[in-house]
Formats: C-alpha cells, sequence, structure tokens
C-alpha cells in the first residue's frame, strides 16, 4: 500500500463535511478550476476525503458517485473522482486507498449500495499508476474500458455479492480455505500429455459415452485438453481444456477454460480442483515463458444453480473475480497472471 509524503494527511469526511471545512473544499475547487458554484455546493455531499499539508491546507480533494456499470453486468459501483495539486500528485494511491477504506466500512454496516470502487484512468493516469492487471498499490483491477479515452479499475468490499444468492451461499470466509475442497484419495490430476494412463482416446471415448461433445467439434477440441483426473482404476474421471481467444471486454487474449467431469464422479471435489490445478498449470507456463500468449485464465458460468449460491464477487480460494455477463447472461470471471499488462491507452 502507498504511504504518504511528509508532513501530508488523509482526513475522510463522508458523510460529514460542513460548515469551514465545506467553504475551504468550496474554495479549493474554484481556485483550481475544478468546479465552483451550484455544482460544486452539489458535489460536497459526494466527498469521502481531503489530503491536507503540514498547515492543514487543503493539497486534494476526491469525491464518488453512484453508477450502473454495463461494462461489470450492470452492478452498482462508486465512480471515483478527484482532484490533487500537481505537486502533491504522488498521493494518488494513499488517496484512492483511503476513500476505499473508507466507503467499505460504509457497505459494511449494511451490506446496501455499491459493492465497490471503480477508478477510470485516462492514458496520462494510466502511465502514472501503471498497466499491472491489478495496480499493487491499490489493488485495483482492470476490467476494460468505460469509453475510448478511460480504462476502468475495480475493486471490491470485502464479501461483496453479485447478486442476491440464496439463504445457504457461502460467505468470502467460508471459502477461503483450500482444505474445504480436498481432492478425494482415489483420484490424481496430470497433464494429459504426461499420462501413462489415458490419452487423447479417452476423451474421445468419454466424450461419446456420455455424449457431451458433438461429433464434429472433438476432433478439434480434444488437442484442447490439459490436464486429466484420473480414478484409482486408471479410468478417465474428468479432463480441463482451455482454448486462446481474445476478449472483447478486456481487448486481449485469454486462456478460455472448460471442464467436464464424468457423471459418475460429479459428487466430487474434482471440478473446483480441476479449476486450481489449470490455473497453476497455465500460470507455471507464463511464468517460465514457456507460453506468455495469454493475460490470464477466464471462463463463462452458466449453470444458474451455481450463479445463485456462488454469489460473492470474488472467488476464493481460486482467486477468480467477476467482471460482467456476456450475451447468454452466462457470469464471466477472470484470473490475471502477476507480471501481466493491460493493453496501453494511445
Amino acid at each position: 500500500m502507498s504511504e504518504l509524503p511528509s508532513g501530508q494527511t488523509i482526513e475522510a469526511v463522508r458523510p460529514n463535511l460542513d460548515g469551514e471545512r465545506a467553504d475551504r473544499v468550496l474554495g479549493f475547487w474554484s481556485e483550481h478550476g475544478v468546479l465552483e458554484g451550484e455544482k460544486a455546493r452539489e458535489r460536497l455531499k459526494d466527498v469521502v476525503c481531503l489530503l491536507l499539508g503540514e498547515g492543514g491546507e487543503i493539497l486534494g480533494v476526491n469525491s464518488v458517485y453512484d453508477e450502473a456499470l454495463p461494462l461489470v453486468g450492470g452492478r452498482r459501483f462508486w465512480v471515483y473522482r478527484s482532484y490533487l495539486l500537481p505537486d502533491a500528485s504522488s498521493a494518488d494511491a494513499a488517496m484512492i486507498n483511503a476513500a476505499f477504506d473508507a466507503l467499505e466500512q460504509e457497505f459494511g454496516s449494511n451490506r446496501l449500495g455499491p459493492i465497490g470502487l471503480c477508478v477510470p484512468s485516462t492514458a496520462a493516469e494510466q502511465g502514472r499508476r501503471g498497466r499491472d492487471l491489478v495496480l499493487p498499490e491499490t489493488q485495483l483491477m482492470y476490467a476494460g474500458y468505460l469509453d475510448e479515452g478511460r480504462e476502468a479499475r475495480i475493486r471490491y468490499f470485502d464479501d461483496a455479492p453479485i447478486g442476491p444468492g440464496l439463504p445457504n451461499s457461502p460467505t468470502l470466509a467460508d471459502t477461503a480455505s483450500l482444505s474445504k475442497y480436498p481432492l478425494e484419495d482415489r483420484y490424481r490430476i496430470e497433464p494429459l500429455a504426461d499420462s501413462e494412463a489415458v490419452g487423447p482416446d479417452d476423451v474421445l471415448a468419454l466424450w461419446a459415452r456420455e455424449n457431451a461433445v458433438a461429433e464434429a467439434d472433438r476432433g478439434r477440441r480434444v488437442h484442447e485438453v490439459i490436464l486429466a483426473a484420473i480414478d484409482r482404476d486408471d479410468s478417465l474421471a474428468g479432463i480441463s481444456s482451455a482454448y486462446l481467444q481474445r476478449n472483447d471486454q478486456l481487448r486481449m487474449d485469454l486462456w478460455y477454460y472448460r471442464t467436464y467431469v464424468a457423471k459418475p464422479h460429479r459428487h466430487s471435489n474434482i471440478a473446483t480442483q480441476m479449476l486450481w490445478a489449470s490455473r497453476d498449470y497455465l500460470k507455471n507456463r507464463f511464468d517460465s515463458g514457456e507460453d506468455t500468449r495469454a493475460a490470464g485464465v477466464i471462463f463463462e458460468l452458466q449453470n444458474q444453480g451455481l450463479k445463485d449460491y456462488f454469489n460473492r464477487a470474488l472467488w476464493l480460494p481460486a482467486n477468480f473475480t467477476f467482471i460482467g455477463e456476456n450475451d447468454r447472461g452466462d457470469h464471466v470471471r477472470v484470473h490475471y497472471f502477476p507480471g501481466a499488462e493491460a493493453p496501453a491507452l494511445s
């Protein structure tokens, strides 16, 4: 997290900005040509934090407004605005973090309203903040573009839901532990290409036996299989696959993930374990330089029951995050590889 330069402090003022402090904010905005008149007075209610100098003078102000973002499936976010004096620009990350903390505390008190913070960035701001897909100082995650000139960065509040869920939907804390989803002793997971027990013919036979993939597609898709779940009798219990495709929202190539578990094995943790193992397999190939064509892994969740049950924006410990919905209404979730970068704004 970012630290402030010596002598500077941040004061969270939401929702109690009034009196002399409100007048000082109005004067600051007017003096620096940011905003004035009725528009300025209307924005006072949206102010979250003040950046103050050593003598208490205002060096910057941030504010937010509530908006449903079509980019992120119409979910509501606090959209961030700020003005910092040029000499105080190094406090940008600290001001974002302070606003996020204040708004998250507000969210946690009643679990209502926007579910996170969206910080738009112009090309100049992207250059200053960085192009990491998850910015290390603020944990803001790249989610695409609000328009041609502004990148969208989002961060969800703790345990934020993306839908109403079910009475027994697990919280983020409920799902955080790897130990909750152990792979049963009877199974093992290994790369299909390295397996001595099963091979492409076993995959084709499984798909045919369970009518899982159209016959015309099997020959192409079998080459996309990366991992196999194998039962103790060396039979194929499930597979995962990934294919490279450009995502229009994110404007970059990603590994599109799919998994299939044979019907007799669906009351197991194979699907969950395959997701983690496939994520790590592809990440390791990226880290080693063996295959850097994609910036991460993405999948589209069609099953309505799973969408309703696992209704948190962030899935732990898989570390896949909700970024919107496709044209079919499937939930789209992404996991970025550390070190990959967002497309540069021109």
